[in-house]
C-alpha cells in the first residue's frame, strides 16, 4: 500500500475522494460498457449485448476516452480494435471488477454472520432424507442463528459459494467428484435402488442387477441439474449396455409420478422409498452406487461455527433411521 495513506501505526487514512479528479466523472457502468465493447467485433454487437442502443454506448466510448486523454479503440466503418492503451484499460478493469466483487461479497457476508443469519443451498430430496427433522434440531441447538434455504441446483451451488450467497450447500455425492477448490463431507450415506411401478413385471424381485434393466426405459433427472444421472449412466455402460432415456425431468416429485404413470423405471437414492407412493415399488440394486447427501463449501470461508453446524447435521439425519425399502 502506499506510504501516504498510511499513518506510523500503521493505520490506514481513509482516500480522499476529492483529490480524485476521475472519482465522480468515470462510473462503472462506463467501464462496464467498455469491458463488454472491448470483446466485441462492432459497436452495434456491443449495444446488443448490453440491451441498449448504439448512440449512447458510442458517446459514453467517446466521454471515456475525452477522461483518460487516450485514444482506446481504432475504428472504421465495420469494426473496433483497442488500441494498446485499450488492452491496458481491459485488464484494469478485470481487476477492478474482481475487486468489486469480492468486496461487495464480504460486505454481504459480514453482514449475515453479524445479524446471525446463514444461507444454505439444498436439492428438494435432501428432505426426504431427513433434512428437514435435522433442521429442527439444529434451531434448537442454534437459537440465535436465522436459517435461510435456497433451492438451487448442484452448478448453482457451487457458483453462489464462490459469490458468497451461501455458506453451505447440500448436493448428492455425484455432484461432488469434481468441485475443486471447494471442498465436500458426507452427512448422510444412502445407495441408489431401482424404482418401478408395482405393475411392473419386476416388481416382485427383492434384488436387481442392472444388466436385467437392459431392455427398460429409462426415466430419470435432468443432466443439467443432477451429476447423479450420469453416474447411473456409468454405472450401466460398465455393465454393458446404454440405458433408453426417455425423458429427463427436473423435480424429484414429478420424477416419481412419471414412473407410477408406467412411463418408465428410474434409479433413485434409496431416501425415496420414505414418501408414500400408492403403486412404486423400491428394489435394492446388487451394484453400489452412491446417493450420498453431502455438504459443500468453499475452505478458505469455513468457520468453526459452520464447521459444528455441519457435525451437528451429520448426527441429526443419521439419528432417525430410514424406514427399510
Amino acid at each position: 500500500m502506499d506510504s501516504k495513506f498510511v499513518n506510523n501505526d500503521h493505520s490506514v487514512v481513509p482516500l480522499d475522494l476529492n483529490s480524485l479528479y476521475w472519482a465522480e466523472r468515470i462510473s462503472m457502468k462506463m467501464l462496464r460498457y467498455f469491458y463488454v465493447a472491448s470483446h466485441s467485433q462492432t459497436l452495434t454487437q456491443a449495444a446488443e449485448r448490453l440491451h441498449i442502443s448504439k448512440s449512447p454506448l458510442s458517446a459514453q466510448m467517446r466521454e471515456l476516452e475525452a477522461i483518460l486523454g487516450v485514444k482506446l479503440f481504432n475504428r472504421d466503418k465495420r469494426s473496433i480494435q483497442l488500441t494498446s492503451t485499450g488492452l491496458t484499460l481491459r485488464h484494469e478493469c478485470q481487476s477492478i471488477f474482481s475487486v468489486m466483487e469480492s468486496a461487495v461479497s464480504k460486505v454481504t457476508q459480514h453482514a449475515r454472520e453479524t445479524q446471525g443469519q446463514l444461507r444454505l443451498g439444498i436439492v428438494s430430496s435432501v428432505f426426504w432424507a431427513g433434512f428437514g427433522y435435522a433442521c429442527q434440531q439444529l434451531k434448537t441447538q442454534y437459537p440465535r442463528i436465522q436459517f435461510e434455504f435456497l433451492e438451487l441446483s448442484p452448478q448453482q451451488q457451487k457458483v453462489a459459494l464462490f459469490n458468497n450467497e451461501i455458506d453451505i450447500g447440500f448436493v448428492r455425492y455425484a455432484d461432488t467428484l469434481d468441485i475443486s477448490p471447494l471442498e465436500s463431507c458426507n452427512l448422510y450415506c444412502e445407495p441408489m435402488v431401482v424404482a418401478l411401478c408395482d405393475r411392473h413385471e419386476l416388481s416382485g424381485c427383492s434384488q436387481l442387477c442392472l444388466s436385467e434393466l437392459a431392455n427398460e426405459k429409462f426415466v430419470i433427472m435432468s443432466h443439467k441439474n443432477s451429476a447423479s444421472a450420469q453416474l447411473v449412466v456409468n454405472h450401466c455402460i460398465k455393465e454393458g449396455f446404454i440405458p433408453q432415456i426417455t425423458q429427463e425431468v427436473v423435480e424429484p416429485m414429478t420424477l416419481m409420478n412419471v414412473i407410477e404413470s408406467q412411463a418408465g423405471i428410474s434409479v433413485v437414492p434409496q431416501s425415496f422409498s420414505r414418501q408414500s407412493w400408492r403403486h412404486i415399488r423400491f428394489i435394492s440394486l446388487k451394484q453400489e452406487i452412491h446417493a450420498n447427501i453431502c455438504a459443500v463449501y468453499n475452505p478458505q470461508k469455513i468457520t468453526q461455527e459452520k464447521q459444528a453446524l455441519i457435525q451437528s447435521l451429520h448426527q441429526f439425519m443419521n439419528a432417525e433411521p430410514l424406514a427399510p425399502i
